[in-house]
């Protein structure tokens, strides 16, 4: 197996070598995946579009690992090139700052946010290997430690709408971060060698991209990280039948991917159209 690093962690080699939670749920209908879509990016048929969300979710990651002045260096797009503005970071990035600004001033924040920065570990679940990368580590803190996962989020108590339960949700919900919270829990345990159910306790500290930018620390308990590991484990089987080429995969006609070259195969009626 690929040993991972810090400069190989998103490779496509470490993709294909590993599951990731992202990965996972780029597979599952249920959490916005498609099929399709992900054996193609697997195989490097196709590369997802880069995102100005994606980038300022990495400027704000930057900043908790220490690296931000690298980051900055590394990434010279993020700079104005024209205007009165040129030489200067983008309006975007500079609000990155604010948000930076907001989560410095919390005492509670920082000591959630302290320890260990992007720590990967590795382990065998549900028969194959997974990797995650935790943002801050502290295995010293409370019975078994404590995990922590910052998210850069557009807003805080928006409602999304899950077509399947035809029902809004939250942002936790709507995004799979139980899902993710339990799997890290689990690959940290199995990677420390801990008996079941001895989980580090998993945090998220969110912070919004609002204007005057929102922040919560919330955490994981233990029931909801097994209930989670309930659900991966009935999903885990046809992902990984699908990713390793044995069942062929579903396209979801509503992503890019499959955008591309949709094709129709019949006509609907248009009591189909739902509102959601």
């Amino acid at each position: 197996m690929l040993k991972l690093t810090k400069d190989n962690y998103f490779s496509l080699e470490a993709s294909r070598q590993y599951m990731s939670v992202s990965q996972f749920k780029g597979f599952v209908p249920a959490y916005g995946g498609c099929e399709a879509a992900s054996v193609a990016k697997l195989s490097g048929e196709w590369v997802e579009p880069k995102k100005d969300a994606f980038e300022e979710g990495k400027y704000i990651h930057a900043w908790n690992e220490g690296t931000l002045a690298e980051f900055r260096a590394n990434n010279p797009d993020m700079i104005s090139s024209q205007g009165p503005t040129k030489g200067q970071l983008k309006a975007n990035f500079k609000h990155c700052n604010r948000m930076i600004e907001v989560l410095e001033n919390d005492p509670l924040v920082m000591k959630v946010l302290a320890g260990q920065k992007e720590v990967i570990l590795t382990a065998n679940l549900f028969g194959i290997a997974w990797k995650i990368m935790i943002d801050s580590y502290q295995p010293e803190s409370g019975h078994f430690g404590v995990i922590t996962d910052l998210k850069a989020m557009k807003e805080m108590d928006g409602k999304w709408w899950n077509k399947e339960a035809q029902a809004y949700e939250n942002f936790i919900e709507h995004y799979g971060y139980k899902i993710q919270m339990a799997i890290y829990a689990e690959i940290e345990r199995l990677a420390k060698g801990r008996k079941p159910e001895q989980w580090a306790l998993p945090h998220m500290a969110i912070i919004t991209k609002e204007k005057s930018p929102d922040h919560e620390l919330l955490f994981f308990d233990f029931e909801v990280i097994a209930q989670q590991l309930q659900i991966v484990s009935k999903y885990i089987e046809r992902v990984k039948l699908v990713k390793s080429g044995v069942e062929t995969p579903v396209r979801c006609e509503k992503c890019e991917y499959c955008l591309q070259d949709k094709k129709l195969q019949r006509i609907r009626h248009y009591s189909e159209m739902n509102l959601y």
